[in-house]
């Protein structure tokens, strides 16, 4: 029985680790943003730069139990969602930064309706959520090296 258990685990976390986006896209709806390369998209997101083009920029984050937006800060960054938060609670607190906000549901839909609200709003989706309604600043994947 605890084999059993221990193979059922196993296989329910891989299957849910390869569900997880292989790519990520960083997007926006506004064209007035050029695109972006790896450093201003690690500073970006590390809370080290909030102005592109002069604009300032506004982040949106997928919730903080979302295995998308875990594997997307691994992969960019190096840290967990959790690191994260203790980073931009530090960075908020001596008022450097304000953290991105964040949605109640992962979805494309949800992400799209904070991008019409927002209109410098960038966010990070997996590549296959993004539609011809938005505007493709970086895109990187498992195979790439940031």
């Amino acid at each position: 029985m605890r084999l059993m258990s221990f193979w059922f685990g196993v296989i329910f976390s891989v299957l849910s680790f390869s569900s997880v986006a292989d790519q990520f896209a960083i997007i926006t709806y506004t064209s007035a943003f050029p695109s972006l390369t790896s450093s201003q998209v690690k500073m970006l997101y590390r809370g080290r730069l909030n102005h592109i083009e002069g604009q300032n920029v506004l982040l949106v984050d997928l919730p903080m139990n979302s295995n998308v937006r875990k594997h997307f800060y691994l992969m960019l960054l190096g840290k967990t969602p959790t690191q994260m938060q203790a980073i931009r609670a530090r960075q908020s607190f001596s008022g450097k930064q304000v953290p991105p906000y964040e949605l109640s549901q992962e979805n494309i839909e949800s992400v799209e309706y904070w991008l019409t609200e927002h209109p410098n709003g960038i966010a990070y989706v997996p590549l296959q959520w993004v539609s011809d309604k938005v505007h493709i600043l970086y895109q990187f994947g498992d195979e790439e090296a940031l």
